[in-house]
């Protein structure tokens, strides 16, 4: 038998446990019709209001927004700060309780401009926590950098943003197989010999000749999927982080798509995938934790 090394490396989880995470992912992942409104805004400048108190942020909103709603500022380095809106300006002269889809500036209950840096995420998403944070699949702050990707994607410092955060996240991704896995005693699975699994690939937009590796940021995107599995086939998942979608780019891969049925699909062709593998950050985060690479001495 073939032991699985990623794809059902979590044990078995208990019944009231998984109850719990089904629930967690129900609420996050409701659509507009359900009672749980999902938004997110990608920071892009950080200023001091003069008609409301705290810290005023700029940048486009995505969802619908209400005064006194909570938020959760996530940026990189520090922990996860719950945050409550103060105000929302559309305009200098334009104040406003609620906001949908558009440029706003929102008031938050922050008193230094310098406890939020460019290119922070706001969203309503909220970090799980304890046994669900290694089980729920979320990445608001990539989610919230991947939203302006078609604005930005020239700018350099928010590319090292999305880079880093490309770097640190767990990813979905469907797994096909032709007959379950076999649970073991200690809580993993093995396939039988014979079985058959593995991904599918989609082909590269405009050049049909190449395929590329799709990954999604959260169960709410993979479900944009409409046809990932045949009638009848097992519905599975893996939990990939990128040394393991690098893998699979090589297989004979033009690269990476994140999200490619939306909102919006980001593209990492395999050259820059390259690069990103002898990063500084991929380096610190797979290779050896905690140490730099020295850089070689330069030839005068």
């Amino acid at each position: 038998m073939a032991k699985n090394n990623f794809f059902f490396g979590r044990k078995q989880m208990p019944e009231n446990v998984q109850e719990q995470v089904k629930k967690e992912v129900e609420k996050q992942t409701e659509k507009k019709s359900g009672k749980r409104r999902r938004y997110t805004l990608l920071v892009e400048e950080v200023v001091e209001s003069a008609r409301m108190q705290g810290v005023m942020v700029i940048g486009n909103l995505h969802g619908r927004i209400r005064e006194d709603d909570t938020m959760y500022l996530y940026q990189p380095g520090k922990p996860v700060r719950e945050v409550k809106v103060v105000g929302i300006e559309l305009g200098p002269r334009e104040i406003v309780d609620t906001a949908k889809n558009q440029q706003v500036g929102l008031g938050l209950d922050i008193e230094d401009v310098n406890e939020v840096s460019r290119f922070a995420v706001l969203s309503s998403v909220k970090p799980a926590e304890g046994e669900l944070a290694n089980l729920i699949i979320e990445n608001p702050r990539l989610f919230g950098l991947m939203m302006e990707y078609k604005r930005l994607y020239q700018n350099t410092a928010y590319m090292d943003e999305l880079l880093y955060e490309l770097c640190h996240a767990k990813f979905v991704v469907p797994l096909y197989m032709d007959r379950p896995p076999i649970p073991q005693a200690d809580g993993s699975a093995e396939f039988s010999k014979d079985a058959f699994v593995g991904f599918r690939s989609l082909k590269k937009p405009g050049d049909d000749n190449e395929v590329v590796f799709p990954a999604f940021t959260d169960e709410l995107a993979t479900a944009s999927w409409k046809d990932a599995f045949q009638e009848g086939q097992p519905k599975r998942f893996a939990t990939m982080q990128l040394p393991h979608l690098l893998v699979e780019v090589r297989r004979g891969h033009a690269g990476l798509v994140i999200n490619p049925f939306g909102p919006v699909p980001v593209y990492f062709p395999k050259e820059l995938l390259d690069q990103v593998e002898k990063s500084t950050v991929f380096f610190e985060r797979y290779v050896m934790p905690g140490l730099v690479p020295k850089e070689e001495p330069k030839e005068d």
